[in-house]
């Protein structure tokens, strides 16, 4: 199993965690789709507020922010 996660932290101050081997398919996927279905989660993209992505490979939490779509 993987160390990696990504944490959807959404208006209101709820959050999600997911862990992940595929950090790069789920952040495309939260940029892309207006809802996606992370472990039997239906997230809408639009109540995100911003993720954070933790990769044991950096030893550190990078934390990145979804851009609008136009």
């Amino acid at each position: 199993m993987s160390d990696s996660s990504v944490t959807i932290h959404f208006v209101g101050g709820e959050s999600l965690n997911i862990i992940t081997d595929d950090i790069p398919g789920v952040i495309a996927m939260l940029k892309g789709e207006e809802w996606v279905e992370l472990s039997e989660h239906h997230v809408k993209t639009s109540s995100i507020s911003f993720f954070s992505v933790y990769d044991p490979g950096f030893n550190k939490n990078s934390e990145r922010t979804v851009p609008e779509r136009g």
